[in-house]
């Protein structure tokens, strides 16, 4: 797949209901944490997507987002290459993440259930 990333300031958390699906269409949030260490250059394909876990919430703040149709299967393999995709894009410009957190949401958009993927970044001068 091929990504286009984009810098985001996502302005209000986003919330999953402990029942069904949110009103914005959000049906999972996942958390996951990258293992790529802050000067690897080649890391592994593995290394880029690991311990995921459901969650309820991603909160609000500066990331950097990718998003594609969630195939029907190889659904982390799929999160694994957008995550990688992200890490390449900071590298270019040279923006630096806040943590090892990498989120997962998917969400029905425009008849069509998509995912997305942020890693949060610090602020930059």
């Amino acid at each position: 797949m091929n990504f286009t990333i984009h810098a985001l300031h996502l302005n209000r958390d986003i919330t999953l209901p402990e029942t069904g699906p949110a009103a914005d269409g959000t049906s999972e949030l996942y958390e996951y944490r990258s293992l790529v260490g802050k000067n690897e250059l080649e890391p592994a394909s593995s290394a880029h997507l690991a311990e995921g876990k459901a969650i309820r919430e991603l909160k609000a703040g500066r990331y950097l987002f990718t998003q594609g149709i969630l195939p029907e299967s190889q659904k982390e393999a799929a999160f694994r290459e957008a995550a990688e995709a992200i890490w390449l894009e900071s590298l270019w410009l040279e923006a630096e993440f806040k943590n090892d957190r990498i989120f997962a949401r998917i969400l029905s958009e425009d008849s069509k259930t998509v995912f997305q993927i942020f890693r949060e970044t610090e602020k930059q001068d």
